[in-house]
């Protein structure tokens, strides 16, 4: 095992990770629905319109778990500060920021939510290549 540089990890600073982790990920999902919003929007057929419609729907999803976990993170980096205090006033006892099973179960149907997205996503655009006169076999592959 390699020597470590430095204290151990608080669950406040592991947790914090996470949701920072967490921030990246929602990230890169909000800017993809951005960029299919985006590539949907010139078409003008009425399967467009629904992929339209899917699209703008997990762009407001992902923006709201964004604002969610700024939320989040700023709490914990609050405690932490909060923590720190207190034990230097001889008060040992962090507050308890763990997740409660509600949002834990809501995180996890946001999560699927966006993966059963992709996936549709992909299949729809599996069966535009395919369906095409000229099909983009390097593009088919990669999706």
């Amino acid at each position: 095992m390699a020597p470590s540089s430095g204290p151990e990890m608080t669950p406040n600073d592991k947790l914090l990770m996470s949701l920072e982790k967490q921030l990246n990920i929602e990230m890169k999902v909000k800017n993809g629905a951005e960029n299919m919003i985006q590539s949907i929007s010139g078409g003008h057929h009425g399967r467009d319109k629904k992929l339209l419609a899917e699209a703008q729907q997990m762009l407001a999803d992902s923006k709201a778990k964004i604002e969610f976990l700024k939320l989040r993170i700023l709490k914990v980096r609050q405690n932490r500060h909060v923590s720190q205090v207190s034990e230097e006033n001889g008060d040992v006892r962090p507050r308890d920021l763990e997740t409660s099973l509600e949002e834990r179960i809501e995180e996890l149907r946001h999560r699927l939510r966006i993966e059963a997205a992709v996936v549709d996503g992909a299949k729809n655009v599996i069966r535009t290549l395919q369906n095409s006169k000229v099909p983009d076999k390097k593009a088919l592959q990669e999706t």
